[in-house]
């Protein structure tokens, strides 16, 4: 069978109609019909020749759909590209043989016109056939002709159809990406602020609606996410905060809504509630959910949440506030100690306003230097002298008066003004204090330092404290950094590399507040440590009453002392405020103690005042 010699191409130019095997369609047969008509012909068909057919879009007069290709007389017309007559096929070589002529088709005329697509390639015919041998006269010719063009016209608009079809499905699936986009959270699929605001319009509205109707917000925050960010980076992060979306809605009814707010806050919708304790029970199986591990990338990873609750009886009339109360309660309950939830109540907006305050206050202090220094005294308790202090930084705040560290250190945390405040106190303490030395040759005295998670984790700190000591001239051995064991324990691997280099320097390293955190005696195994501090809560714990020797402070006392003795570690007594006490830590061979009784935290002239009397206890 000869081919066309862009048969490639008119075969590729045919497929792009999407035709063949299509099923029949009206506008294709009354063009058939009425070409049948013009040409008087009992035979009719629009045929599409692919490779090895001849395929039927529409016919009259028989009921074959297709018919091999080299068996037709169709497949001359493709070589020809023009009208193809054939009177009697009898009387034509080319057909004498043809299975269509020599069986019972009797097939004696044909006329076949080709359907030429605007690229210029023959998709296949119009064509009349009839059982007699006959002719067409000349208009009957040209409408064939015409028919097939008008074949190729319904063609060509069926396919622009389809195209304008598919482009339309297309625009609407890309609408409805858009408007899910628009509404939901690309990472967790959650719906997003957008909506969930949206929904909560809504359900204010019910409530003003519905008498008795209640509802709640609870806003989420995860507690130490940005550990696992750093730690493990952000795409274990990723995966938790996917995690967590799923056992969040896990927790909740089909008709409730969790929303991702950013970063790792979420909030949760609860309507129709019959009591607060509705609103308590989701908090309580979110904070069970969350405590359940989670196994991502190979780590095995522990997370928890802050929770704060909004109910609908207050009596909003606008979404953001029922939402920004729910925060307010959340930073409530992250003040409180994480890892819980708290109830909105109208005084937290206050005490939030206050805070507010506070922070703008903060960054201003540092600013215009309002930070003094204070020293609390740390005695050697075999000798009663004083063997060193602890650097306390206070805010000489303009109204407010002086502010003791508790009342703003969480916040300066929390802003990131940590970081510059724990530099400067460093800078300043170690100044201070090679002053002193230089005043008191004859005295041996150290100077400890608190420093922060956020400040622990600079990537500088130890360029800082190196160049402080080196500017100051102040002696390493005479420096002490006092870490918390949660700080450490935030991510373990780095804090370790860090702790070896600021041995290397020198620098004694303490645990800080030590019993009220992980406590673990591994931890004192693994980490470099020099010496620890027992919080000042196990020392407040002994009762004054009984004398020295008939009641240790606490069994946890007597055990962190025995401990630190058999590994060569020093230990300091916090908050020792009576006789009784100290005479017990000297019983039990505790080495330093600090505290009220000898003296609370002095200024700079109080304290050079407290050194030059030189003091025994």
């Amino acid at each position: 069978m000869e081919l066309p010699k862009t048969e490639v191409e008119r075969l590729n130019a045919l497929s792009q109609y999407q035709i063949l095997d299509t099923a029949p369609e009206a506008y294709f047969d009354d063009l058939t019909h009425l070409a049948a008509y013009i040409c008087q012909t009992p035979i009719a068909a629009i045929g599409l020749t692919d490779a090895d057919r001849h395929w039927f879009k529409s016919k009259m007069g028989f009921v074959s759909s297709e018919e091999l290709r080299e068996t037709t007389f169709c497949a001359d017309v493709i070589l020809q590209k023009d009208l193809l007559v054939v009177s009697d096929t009898l009387n034509d070589h080319r057909y004498t043989d043809n299975r269509f002529v020599t069986n019972g088709a009797h097939i004696r005329f044909y006329a076949g016109a080709p359907l030429v697509n605007p690229d210029g390639f023959v998709l296949g015919t119009l064509c009349v056939l009839d059982h007699v041998p006959r002719t067409l006269n000349a208009h009957q010719q040209e409408a064939l002709q015409t028919l097939a063009r008008q074949v190729v016209t319904q063609l060509e608009l069926r396919r622009n159809l389809e195209v304008l079809e598919d482009s339309i499905a297309e625009r609407r699936k890309s609408e409805a990406l858009l408007r899910h986009n628009a509404f939901h959270d690309q990472l967790t699929g959650l719906p997003n602020r957008a909506l969930f605001m949206s929904r909560l319009a809504g359900e204010i509205e019910k409530a003003k609606q519905l008498q008795d109707y209640l509802f709640a917000v609870l806003f989420i925050d995860l507690d130490r996410f940005k550990v696992v960010n750093d730690s493990l980076g952000h795409i274990v992060g990723d995966q938790l905060l996917i995690a967590i979306a799923r056992r969040l809605t896990a927790c909740l009814r089909p008709v409730d809504l969790v929303a991702r707010l950013g970063g790792d806050e979420f909030a949760l919708l609860i309507d129709n509630l019959n009591s607060i304790r509705d609103a308590t029970d989701v908090a309580e199986r979110i904070q069970a959910e969350l405590k359940l591990p989670f196994h991502l990338n190979g780590h095995e990873i522990f997370s928890s949440a802050s929770v704060g609750i909004a109910l609908s009886s207050i009596g909003y009339t606008q979404p953001q506030d029922l939402l920004r109360d729910a925060d307010t309660a959340m930073y409530r309950a992250k003040l409180l100690g994480k890892t819980r939830y708290e109830i909105f109540d109208p005084s937290m907006h206050d005490s939030v306003v206050t805070l507010l305050q506070l922070e703008t206050d903060l960054r201003r202090a540092i600013a215009r230097q309002e930070f003094r220094i204070y020293y609390q005294p740390i005695i050697l308790l075999e000798t009663g002298k004083i063997t060193g202090f602890e650097a306390l930084v206070h805010w000489q705040h303009p109204t407010r008066g002086l502010v003791p560290p508790g009342d703003f250190i969480s916040v300066a945390e929390e802003t990131g003004a940590i970081v510059p405040l724990g530099y400067w106190v460093i800078q300043a303490a170690c100044r201070q204090m090679q002053a002193w030395l230089s005043q008191f040759p004859q005295k041996s005295l150290t100077l400890s330092v608190n420093i922060s998670s956020k400040q622990f984790s600079q990537p500088d700190l130890i360029e800082q404290i190196s160049q402080t000591l080196q500017t100051t001239g102040l002696a390493a051995n005479k420096f002490k950094l006092e870490i918390t064991e949660s700080v450490i324990m935030e991510n373990a691997d780095s804090a370790m590399a860090m702790l070896l280099q600021l041995r290397d320097l020198g620098i004694e390293l303490q645990l800080d507040d030590f019993g009220t955190g992980y406590s673990s005696l591994s931890y004192l195994h693994r980490f470099p440590v020099d010496g620890l501090k027992i919080d000042r809560s196990f020392i407040s714990q002994v009762d004054p009453k009984h004398s020295c020797g008939s009641q240790i402070l606490t069994p946890i006392v007597g055990t962190i002392l025995t401990l630190a003795e058999n590994m060569n570690i020093d230990v300091t007594a916090e908050g020792v405020e009576t006789a009784n006490q100290l005479a017990q830590l000297k019983a039990l061979a505790c080495k330093y103690a600090q505290g009220y009784f000898f003296a609370r935290p002095l200024d700079q002239a109080a304290t050079a005042a407290l050194l030059a009397a030189d003091p025994q206890w």
